[in-house]
């Protein structure tokens, strides 16, 4: 029971430095995280990973945790007139991204004997980067401000849209109906549109109860405790628990823009507390589940057949933003073009997908290894490349300083310039004021 604890509290202590290095040295954490359970588990065997053990039990659970506390993250964080406002060309490259993706992966996988509908699937999961890895990869890259902000709009974006699709189209597999464009807009017309009604109705009864009654002290909890029940309720009724999640979060996390939109006086410090301790929460479940996807890790199942089809996923999906790119972002700067086509890293969002369809009856053989190997080679392909643009930034280096010191040489000699200017107006207006009183 004490070496429990103790992995507890070293595993908390792992996801912090994790962090910390991957602010300062753009190496995922992902990386570091799932190393550090592999190492945990199939190497020094600490924790107990066998088929029937506790830790291999309870996947469908935690998963479905953190797919809940995901959705709600996602939700919250997401600024929704931020995006409204964006530029247009972010959110095109951002959609053709997508759809090309799960298009190519499908296309691949029958190429493999796999149905149609498990092709979109694992295209699904895939198809989107991660908000939490790109946000901060590319807050201190030395790229323009355009470029940080297509990349940062598409993997808030794609964290939904993955999580979205999929879990429709696993509703589909289980439905055992053809992928017809009538079935799939049927199940989506049901299913989301009771999710939605669900969640904004939750959202708009919270806020007011929260402005209402006055619980600084319990907000983060009580809402908590309203996500876990809205999400089983919505679920029970057979519609999209996790879409109705994230809507609940992202009315919550912009009811001060709604607010003043409809005209709306109410002060209330609960959504700062909310994000607040959210991302306390969302830094626990992503340090916990990215090590728990490590403890499942064994060599024996990656084969070379998960490791080949993992490699030519990785290709597919930079042949994707390679094309999609070289349409919309022609006119960028070469730099960021590079950085935006390998800025592509999987993260939380497909590790928990990817423990859904065993957990809801769908068998894949070989789905989980293959989207855990793209997740290591999509962090390792971003952590490289950030490296490598970043390496040849500083070795161009000598011609913009050069050009810098010429500017600044030439904006001293034009300030120097106006400043001689400036003390001969005033000598001579001093002389004018002098000559008058001298006169006889």
């Amino acid at each position: 029971m004490d070496e429990l604890f103790f992995v507890i509290g070293l595993t908390i202590f792992v996801g912090f430095l994790a962090t910390l290095v991957f602010e300062r040295t753009r190496i995922s954490q992902v990386l570091l995280l799932m190393l550090f359970g592999f190492v945990l588990g199939p190497v020094l065997h600490l924790v107990d990973v066998a088929p029937a053990s506790i830790i291999v039990s309870i996947l469908p659970f935690v998963a479905t945790l953190a797919l809940i506390v995901l959705l709600f993250d996602a939700g919250l964080m997401i600024d929704v007139f931020a995006v409204a406002r964006a530029i247009p060309r972010s959110l095109l490259f951002t959609c053709l991204v997508f759809t090309f993706s799960i298009v190519l992966v499908a296309a691949f996988t029958l190429l493999l004997g796999w149905p149609l509908l498990y092709g979109v699937l694992l295209g699904a999961v895939l198809g989107g980067t991660s908000s939490a890895i790109v946000v901060a990869m590319v807050e201190k890259a030395k790229i323009t401000k355009e470029a940080r902000s297509i990349l940062t709009l598409e993997s808030t974006i794609t964290d939904a849209l993955c999580i979205l699709v999929a879990v429709t189209t696993m509703q589909l597999i289980l439905s055992n109906q053809p992928p017809a464009i009538g079935a799939v807009a049927n199940l989506l017309l049901s299913s989301f549109s009771v999710a939605l009604l669900l969640g904004v109705a939750s959202a708009v009864l919270w806020v007011f109860a929260i402005g209402r009654f006055t619980l600084p002290r319990y907000t983060y909890m009580l809402t908590l405790a309203l996500v876990f029940g809205l999400y089983a309720v919505t679920n029970s009724m057979n519609a999209s628990g996790g879409f109705a999640v994230f809507v609940f979060g992202m009315v919550l996390g912009n009811v001060k823009e709604l607010q003043r939109l409809l005209h709306i006086r109410s002060e209330s410090a609960a959504t700062p507390t909310i994000q607040l301790f959210q991302e306390e929460i969302t830094f626990f479940v992503r340090t916990f589940f990215f090590v728990y996807i490590g403890l499942l890790l064994s060599p024996a199942q990656f084969t070379p057949y998960i490791l080949g089809v993992s490699m030519a996923l990785l290709a597919l999906f930079v042949a994707a933003r390679w094309a999609v790119e070289k349409v919309t972002m022609s006119d960028l700067q070469p730099k960021d073009r590079n950085v935006i086509l390998v800025v592509l890293p999987r993260g939380l969002a497909a590790a928990v997908l990817a423990t859904l369809p065993l957990s809801s009856g769908i068998s894949i053989p070989g789905f989980q290894q293959i989207v855990f190997s793209v997740i290591l080679f999509t962090n390792i392909v971003a952590t490289a490349g950030i490296f490598v643009f970043e390496r040849e930034k500083k070795e161009d280096r000598p011609k913009p300083e050069k050009e810098l010191a010429e500017a600044v040489e030439e904006t001293e000699a034009e300030k120097t310039g106006e400043k001689e200017a400036e003390e001969a107006m005033e000598s001579d207006e001093t002389e004018d004021d002098v000559t008058p009183t001298q006169a006889p």
